[in-house]
């Protein structure tokens, strides 16, 4: 019995380290955060407005535009100095 058990263990180990692997990997290409339905378990719970982008959609695109913008000026205020 164990003896069967291990290898699956091994396997099903290295599929969830890949999988995780791959995601970070995924995520330091694009530097894009994960993008899901605005609202869509909430829709599915009964609630009306999303507790997490309030109801809209594009506030992770603007979100990232202001962390990109940031990013450029900490990236220049390294090179001047």
């Amino acid at each position: 019995m164990l003896s069967q058990l291990l290898p699956m263990l091994a396997i099903t180990f290295s599929v969830f380290v890949l999988f995780f692997l791959f995601m970070g990997i995924g995520y330091m290409v694009k530097k894009q955060p994960l993008k899901g339905s605005c609202g869509g378990v909430a829709k599915l719970m009964g609630e009306e407005r999303c507790s997490f982008c309030g109801d809209d959609p594009n506030k992770c695109e603007t979100l990232m535009a202001e962390q990109q913008e940031t990013a450029t000026k900490a990236a220049q205020l390294g090179k001047s100095v």
